[in-house]
């Protein structure tokens, strides 16, 4: 072997023995339900996203049996199968709450104004340079005869 086929050898090994696994801390956990029978599993801490009614069963037909604040934490028990609601701990049993009304805790509040309208605000980083339109001009054509 030559000197230098000799030198890039050791290098390449040198270079897969630094590459080595190393052993890397597990990622924490999410938060999830303890699995009750009947509920999907979900995962996250989840508050309230406005004022909301509970309910006694995963309809809007069903009683009320309490309320939440906005912003107001729950423990999520489950999801109810194939539907989109989450069975939460109130009052020492279940209650029931739409997905759509729970956020997860910590998430950016959207703030809201008349109607269903979302308004977020731009992001920073994406603000851009301000846009113009161009200006408008009289179209002049002779009438076809």
């Amino acid at each position: 072997m030559s000197p230098r086929t000799l030198a890039v050898a050791l290098a390449l090994s040198l270079t897969a023995a630094a590459c080595g696994t190393r052993e890397r801390p597990a990622p924490p956990p999410l938060p999830q339900t303890e699995g009750r029978p009947g509920l999907e599993k979900v995962h996250g801490d989840w508050e309230a996203d406005k004022a909301v009614n509970l309910r006694a069963a995963p309809s809007t037909n069903s009683a009320i049996v309490g309320a939440l604040r906005p912003g107001q934490p729950v423990t999520a028990l489950g999801r109810a199968p194939k539907t989109d609601w989450i069975a939460i701990a109130h009052a020492g049993g279940t209650a029931y709450v739409r997905l759509d009304l729970l956020r997860l805790r910590g998430e950016r509040v959207a703030t809201t104004t008349r109607g269903t309208t979302t308004v977020m605000p731009k992001p920073t980083d994406n603000a851009g340079p301000a846009v113009k339109a161009a200006p408008r001009r009289k179209i002049e054509a002779t009438p076809i005869q």
